[in-house]
């Protein structure tokens, strides 16, 4: 299947949209081992850190092989996950000692879903 032009701004709020995805997964990442105030760090505690990161991350790893080849449909679908992203990051947003890792992950998730959707439209109305 051959990727077909985009317009200017449907480039754009794909790019836009790649950025918030790979913002996500780095927030889920960095916020996992936020916690953490010592810095020894043994190699066992990074390995958990990275499972418990991964598996926070895996309904977003789901959409990679969609998003590889710019399908609308998966962008749609990506948009209705990360409602559940945002769900997450609301709560996480008011939970002392995590509120900035809150508030970075709803404005990620914010412009995931506004720039999935804008893909998907229009997009849509370009092919």
């Amino acid at each position: 299947m051959t990727i077909q032009p985009m317009s200017q701004k449907t480039r754009t709020t794909w790019q836009l949209l790649l950025m918030s995805y790979v913002s996500i997964l780095l927030i889920l990442l960095f916020s996992t081992y936020a916690a953490r105030t010592d810095m020894n760090w043994q190699f066992s505690e990074i390995l958990i850190g990275f499972f418990l990161a991964t598996f926070k991350s895996i309904p977003l790893l789901m959409f990679i092989p969609g998003l590889r080849r710019q399908s609308e449909q998966t962008t749609a679908w990506l948009s209705y996950m990360s409602m559940l992203y945002f769900v997450f990051a609301v709560l996480l947003a008011f939970t002392p000692g995590a509120a900035l890792w809150g508030l970075l992950l709803t404005i990620a998730t914010l412009t995931l879903f506004m720039t999935s959707m804008l893909y998907t439209r229009w997009r849509k109305a370009e092919l």
